[in-house]
């Protein structure tokens, strides 16, 4: 009966999290704020535990590292937005490459993917990236719903591939490993998925590009009027990243937001040199819905443990013979992303792969993470999905889900592939 009512209190949580998501329009970080609440409040009325401020001020601020990454990467993506460095090289790309439509769709993707391989988050991709190639899919006569998919497909791909990938940083913080060892497995998972969903949804829809008609979406006049120094924000950015891997002894104590806020300040005196206090302003503004998602994702594991329920899936996880362990990781894991990504590494991804301690942890977390944000097309938030459907302009979410389903099969398959193989082998 004690795991019974402990399901209980999370299946209570997920309701009022769908109802506040679905009917009440609220969004999806403060659903899950307000959830954890009532979670809290139904735990002190049947079980006595204690309904005090600290565990939603702990949990809130549970992944405060990963919320300074997100913000100082948006304001960088800001900077670099502003200063007209995306659009100078977009329009390279199409300029070369636009007789070779199979090439230029796998620079496409790349492209789309960077924003949430920098800042952790899918959304960052869709709306800065995503908006700026959505146009020119369709241009290329990609249909909607194939383009919105294929905008979706880079933003979690980019989310999962690395240097920053917060579900499994969220996994790692569970089973107490140091997120280090992820670059190769990472890259492994995402780089043969991208390039394969970009070519699979649009590769037969592709034709030879017309200038003209792409000159409708992008400004050509770029290469006239700004220098290659628009890309030293890149190059610094990249440059430090691996000098605090190669050299941590010297470079080690940047950390991420510290090389993000050194890369931003790059990009205030490049291409439009645009005004500082006008990119610090709209980086914290796109980050706001990625800060409280993270925040409220922490209240709600917080009040699981608080209740026991993430005890009772960690319980149940260790508990199961290993065919159905891997069961359970192809449905619950994308499920679960369904509402969260984050949630669903937090909550599943570390009891699975305690659960699978005989194979590479590393290689482990990296598939259960990937699995995790796939969930990302699927109701109730459908996030990637409903965010790419305003790119292209497809009115019904759900049309992207249904032209994703294919690739969505075979980025599940190859994830337990590697958990099943690859993990054992690595």
């Amino acid at each position: 009966m004690l795991w019974e009512i402990e399901l209980l209190y999370f299946v209570a949580m997920l309701a009022v999290f769908v109802i506040l998501l679905l009917v009440v329009k609220i969004p999806a970080g403060i659903s899950l704020m307000v959830s954890a609440i009532i979670g809290a409040a139904l735990s002190a009325i049947f079980s006595s535990t204690e309904f005090t401020l600290r565990h939603f001020i702990e949990g809130g601020f549970a992944y405060l590292d990963n919320i300074l990454v997100i913000v100082t990467a948006m304001i960088f993506m800001a900077g670099l937005t502003a200063s007209g460095a995306l659009n100078y090289f977009s329009v390279i790309l199409v300029k070369t490459f636009h007789k070779k439509p199979v090439i230029l769709l796998i620079f496409f993707m790349l492209i789309i993917m960077f924003p949430a391989m920098i800042t952790g988050s899918s959304l960052s991709a869709v709306v800065c990236t995503g908006a700026i190639i959505a146009p020119i899919l369709l241009k290329m006569g990609i249909p909607k719903a194939k383009a919105g998919a294929i905008v979706a497909f880079g933003s979690i791909l980019g989310m999962i591939a690395p240097p920053i990938n917060i579900p499994v940083m969220l996994i790692c913080d569970v089973v107490d490993i140091p997120y280090i060892g992820f670059v190769l497995p990472l890259l492994a998972l995402t780089l043969p998925l991208a390039i394969f969903c970009v070519l699979f949804l649009g590769l037969k829809h592709v034709r030879k590009i017309d200038l003209e008609e792409i000159k409708e979406v992008l400004d050509f006049k770029v290469l006239e009027t700004t220098k290659w120094t628009v890309i030293l924000p890149l190059i610094v950015l990249v440059g430090l990243i691996i000098l605090q891997n190669v050299l941590p002894r010297i470079f080690g104590g940047l950390g991420m937001p510290l090389i993000f806020v050194i890369a931003t300040i790059v990009t205030f005196f490049v291409g439009n040199k645009p005004k500082p206090f006008r990119v610090v302003y709209d980086g914290v503004v796109k980050s706001f819905s990625a800060m409280s998602l993270l925040m409220g994702v922490g209240m709600f594991v917080q009040i699981l443990t608080l209740n026991g329920a993430r005890g009772y899936f960690v319980v149940n996880a260790l508990s199961l013979p290993d065919a159905w362990q891997y069961v359970g990781i192809a449905i619950t894991l994308p499920i679960f992303g369904g509402i969260s990504a984050f949630a669903s590494a937090s909550i599943l991804g570390g009891p699975f792969v305690m659960a699978l301690l005989a194979s590479n942890e590393i290689v482990v977390a990296s598939a259960l993470s990937l699995m995790a944000a796939l969930g990302e097309f699927l109701p109730p938030t459908a996030m990637s999905a409903t965010f790419a459907s305003n790119v292209v302009g497809e009115e019904k979410h759900l049309n992207i889900t249904k032209a994703a389903l294919i690739p969505l099969g075979v980025c599940l398959a190859y994830a337990m592939i590697f958990i099943i193989f690859i993990a054992k082998i690595w």
